[in-house]
This record gives structure tokens, sequence and C-alpha cells, in this order.
């Protein structure tokens, strides 16, 4: 049974883009390096809600181009802050 919680990589804050109270975002110049909106947290251990989903235990994530692009706020989709980034991993199946 998996634990409770795990470790995981959390984005807090886009790099080049601005969360702002009016909803508007704007650009940073210069953007702010990705390690300062990047912190390995403790947070709740994912649950599976759908048939096809998978449980993972992470060994290696890759980090590729599209993952710079997302936590900068600059690729095709902004996800709700904060969020796991990372489309790339290899690991065991546990669930």
């Amino acid at each position: 049974m998996p634990s409770l919680t795990t470790k995981a990589i959390h984005c807090h804050q886009y790099a080049a883009i601005e969360s702002r109270t009016d909803g508007k975002p704007r650009h940073r110049d210069p953007p702010l390096p990705l390690r300062s909106c990047l912190s390995l947290d403790n947070i709740p251990s994912p649950q599976l809600s759908n048939d096809d989903d998978v449980l993972i235990e992470v060994h290696y994530g890759g980090v590729q181009y599209p993952d710079a692009l997302q936590a900068m706020g600059l690729y095709q989709v902004r996800p709700p802050l904060p969020y796991c980034p990372g489309m790339d991993a290899a690991g065991i199946v546990l669930e």
C-alpha cells in the first residue's frame, strides 16, 4: 500500500508570467530563474479516480523543452498553480 504522502516537484509560480489580481497575466522582464519557481514538496499521494489511471513510483523524470516552457508560463497550456511539471517518467507501476 502506498504511503499517504509523497515527494514531488511543484511549480508555485510562472517564471515569465506574473499573476495579477485583475486576472490579466503580465510578462516579467527579465523572467525569474526556473529554480526559484520550483520546489521539492511533500504532497498527498495521488488518488486513482478512473479505471485506466495508474500510480507510478517514478525513478527517473525527464526534463524536456516543453517542461521549461510550461514552468515559464509560455507553453500552450498553462495549468493552475501549483502543479507538478513533467511529461516524461520511468519507474514502477504500483497500482
